[in-house]
This record gives structure tokens, C-alpha cells and sequence, in this order.
């Protein structure tokens, strides 16, 4: 499989880059890492005459903290992600999800801007983020930044809710309660995963008080499971196990699973109600007894 030609761009600002996409409408394309972008092009799946490289732009892979608040730019890789001292410090969950992507060679070039935009329903990433409540910072075409919850940014399969000559500038993460547990699970037969489950939990003196529960890599988008969250509401750990059950098998309802090369849609079902069953379990009796020690 061979490239296709195309010309490639290297903007000093993100100004000149969104100035780029304006010129050359269809046939441009923002290139970050590239290891989504090229594959589909190397496949003639895609094809884009003009290529706009935004890694050498000042400032658009830095990492940063303000407050709670953890602001990563849209060119950051998944490698300087998982290795940053202060997210593993303070977002470890977020750096121990990371080194699940891919392999190092990838996590080596392809950044989390590059992984939301893409949009691919086989996402470690969407779903962690999902359950985190993160926001994706976008920059128009005319400068006007607006912040976009990640829940409303995939609107589909391949499909960001990004309008043309957009350009995703960060993705804002805030951080957890002291005592919040979090739980990443993913089950994987190919290349890509085939069910992705995120979990976060938070319990006071023995009872839950908050869950989230996301689920990925089955259907178009990522999704939140509102009704599972509800029913798990207040559990403590002798009502866990009876509610969990009943609660899991929201999931298998809620999912809208894709028949492809990891399985049937019925066989998807059943996968992302255990996986999310396990998960969290592992969440919340880690929240609970974190609730119990001095």
C-alpha cells in the first residue's frame, strides 16, 4: 500500500492552520500523530490533497495543571500523556488507561487530539473521558473558542462535532475527590478493543454517593449509563452484589452494538454487561473501603 500524493503544510500558529483549512475546504485535512490518517489513505479510504501538520506549533502539545483543572493540548502524545509526572500523580488512572493504547510505537506519535477527532468507535480514550466528565476546547475558523462536553462530541461513528475549519485546541480533565476510585477495563481480540468500560465511584462512610459508568468500543459512540448510576445510588458493600446484577443488565439494553470481526451484536451485548458488571465492582468496593479507612 502506497501514500497518495498531497502537499504537506507546516503552520507556525494555529490561526494560519484554521487560515488552511479555509483555503482548501475539501481537499485539506488537519495531520497530527497521522496514525489514523494515513492508514485510511494508505487503504483508499480517504484521500486529501493538502495535509496541515499542527505538531510544530507553539504550545499545542503542552501539558498543563490550573487548579483542579488538567489542560492537555490537542498535539500531546499518548507517550508524554502516560509518562507526565504530574498526571501520574494526581490523574493516575488517566496515565494507566494510556499505556493501554496501541502499542509504544504508536502512543510514540499519535496524540489525544488526533484520537477524539478521528472519532473511531474503538476508543480507550472516549470512554475514559466520558466518565471523567472532560471537555474538548475548540478553536473556529474566526478564532471563537468554544468548549464542547466530550459526551456531545462524538455524534456518531467517525463523526466530531466539529464544523468546518475547526481545529480541537485541548482537552480539559478535571480532577477526582480525594478517595475516588476508578476502574478501566477493556477486553481486546483483534487490534482494536471490542468493549471498553470506565468506571468512577466515590463513597462516604460505606454507601456510594456518586457513579459513573461509561461504555465504548461496542456501538457508534461511547456512552453514559444514567440508569445503571441510578440504581447504584447509595449501595453499601452488603447490597452491592444483589443490585449490581440487576443494574449490569442495563447495559446489554442501553448498548447499540455493531456486528463486526469481535462478534455478534448479541454476543457484544452480553460482553459489555459483564465487562461492566466487573468493572464496577472493582470501582465501588475500592470506593467503599476507601470510605471505611482513617
Amino acid at each position: 500500500m502506497k501514500l497518495p500524493p498531497f502537499t504537506l503544510h507546516r503552520p507556525s500558529s494555529i490561526s494560519e492552520a484554521t487560515g488552511l483549512l479555509r483555503e482548501f475546504r475539501d481537499d485539506g485535512v488537519i495531520y497530527c500523530g497521522g496514525t489514523e490518517l494515513l492508514l485510511v489513505m494508505k487503504l483508499g479510504l480517504s484521500g486529501f490533497d493538502h495535509l496541515i501538520d499542527i505538531k510544530r506549533i507553539p504550545g499545542l502539545d503542552a501539558i498543563s495543571v490550573s487548579g483542579t483543572t488538567l489542560r492537555i493540548g490537542a498535539a500531546a502524545t499518548h507517550r508524554s500523556i502516560e509518562t507526565n509526572s504530574e498526571i501520574r500523580e494526581r490523574w493516575p488512572g488517566l496515565a494507566a488507561m494510556t499505556r493501554q493504547v496501541a502499542n509504544v510505537r504508536v502512543r510514540n506519535v499519535g496524540t489525544l487530539g488526533g484520537n477524539l477527532a478521528f472519532a473511531d468507535p474503538a476508543s480507550d480514550p472516549a470512554t475514559f473521558l466520558l466518565a471523567h466528565d472532560a471537555t474538548v476546547e475548540v478553536r473556529s475558523g474566526e478564532g471563537v473558542i468554544r468548549q464542547i462536553p466530550i459526551g456531545e462530541f462524538h455524534v456518531g461513528a467517525y463523526q466530531p462535532a466539529l464544523d468546518d475549519f475547526d481545529l480541537i485546541e485541548a482537552i480539559l480533565v478535571p480532577e477526582l475527590a480525594q478517595g475516588t476510585a476508578v476502574t478501566h477495563e477493556r477486553v481486546r481480540f483483534h487490534e482494536r478493543p471490542a468493549v471498553t468500560v470506565t468506571v468512577v465511584g466515590s463513597a462516604q462512610a460505606g454507601s456510594i454517593t456518586d457513579v459513573r459508568v461509561a461504555v465504548g468500543s461496542v456501538g457508534p459512540t461511547a456512552i453514559r449509563v444514567p440508569e445503571m448510576e441510578e440504581a447504584l445510588d447509595g449501595v453499601d458493600a452488603s447490597s452491592l452484589e444483589s443490585r449490581l446484577v440487576d443494574a449490569a443488565q442495563i447495559v446489554a439494553e442501553r448498548v447499540e452494538p455493531i456486528d463486526d470481526l469481535n462478534g455478534s451484536m448479541e454476543y457484544k451485548r452480553h460482553l459489555a454487561s459483564v465487562m461492566t458488571e466487573r468493572a464496577t465492582r472493582r470501582c465501588l468496593v475500592s470506593a467503599i473501603e476507601a470510605s471505611l479507612t482513617p
